[in-house]
């Protein structure tokens, strides 16, 4: 049975399989070349030496290859690192299978993209949402698709996840605000990230694309709605301009890459419940880095702060609270009793 790197120990002995995530040739004060490495599995990653036999063991190696290696755990400034004895290419492997995964089950996420489809009425909206989910290259990629790179969802299947969040509640407030356009707002939320399909690759590494880069998701996605859009016939000029209204200010400011500010009640609504789910993973994902013995986080930068990180309220013991003191007795009757 394989161990997993979260659950590595102290003195372990393992022969494993892992993500080779980095490999460097370094040269240590002896001049003798060692190499240092990071692998990776769903669990976490963990850093590796390999002080025999580096150069001829690393060079035919690249990141994003599964490699097998055997060794054994020690631990360098409190954490975890593996000392290996060997290393080499494991081709009975897939990579992908050694990538973190949403933790929820696509299958059940997919559902709520096509319960958010399905409130969706308008025959021209339903021709577009037709036109990209049930386009299976497409769907594919969106289904495989992290929603960023490091900052959420940042992982197989958060495109898929963090859209059928988004989705779900951009449809709750619709139902609230019943002068706003449901039917706009629910379709720029499945669509406000189609553009994350082509930014990012799954790698392994994960990473940007070259027109990740160059472009950004913002502008990818528009260019991928604009050419579904020329592919719906009578297609309303009014409709496909808020269709790109939604998607160029999604991000809500100029200083969060948006081109645009939102101008609209349902572009305000969409920028504000993909923020909402965006900060919500974030926080989520703060809380279960643990700084020290405590119950907060590790200062988060994009947050700018720290977050609490200990037991559910129900969960904690009771306090103690003083006990109610008896009924005062009566003393010697007064002057004027």
């Amino acid at each position: 049975m394989s161990v997993a790197i979260a659950e590595l120990n102290q003195g372990d002995q393992i022969a494993e399989s892992y993500l080779l995530i980095k490999s460097q040739i370094n040269t240590a004060r002896n001049g003798k070349a060692y190499g240092a490495l990071t692998l990776g599995d769903r669990s976490g990653q963990v850093e590796a030496k390999l002080w025999d036999n580096a150069d001829d063991l690393l060079r035919p190696l690249q990141a994003g290859q599964v490699v097998r290696v055997s060794g054994r755990v020690d631990s360098y400034q409190g954490r975890a690192q593996l000392v290996l004895d060997h290393i080499a290419v494991d081709d009975s492997a897939a990579p992908g299978d050694f990538l973190p995964a949403s933790p929820k089950d696509p299958a059940e996420l997919w559902k709520l993209i096509d319960q958010a489809r399905a409130k969706v009425k308008n025959k021209f909206l339903k021709k577009l949402l037709k036109a990209f989910f049930d386009d299976p290259a497409f769907r594919e990629e969106f289904g495989q698709a992290p929603a960023a790179k490091a900052a959420h969802h940042a992982y197989v299947h958060g495109l898929l996840e963090h859209t059928a969040s988004v989705a779900s509640l951009a449809s709750a407030i619709a139902g609230q605000y019943p002068d706003m356009d449901a039917d706009l707002l629910i379709t720029g939320a499945l669509l406000h990230d189609i553009g994350k399909t082509k930014e990012l690759t799954l790698g392994p590494p994960m990473d940007f694309t070259d027109a990740g880069r160059l472009e950004g998701h913002i502008v990818i996605g528009v260019r991928m709605l604009d050419e579904r859009l020329a592919k719906i016939k009578d297609m309303p000029l009014a409709a496909t301009e808020m269709l790109r209204h939604l998607i160029l200010s999604h991000h809500g400011a100029l200083e969060f890459g948006s081109p645009v500010k939102p101008m609209t009640a349902e572009a305000f609504a969409l920028n504000m419940v993909d923020d909402l789910d965006a900060k919500l993973a974030m926080i989520g994902q703060a809380a279960g880095e643990v700084d020290g013995e405590g119950n907060w986080s590790k200062f988060h930068r994009l947050l700018e702060r720290v977050v609490y990180a200990g037991p559910p309220v129900w969960d904690q013991p009771a306090a103690k609270t003083s006990q109610p003191q008896d009924e005062p007795q009566p003393g010697p009757p007064g002057l004027f009793d």
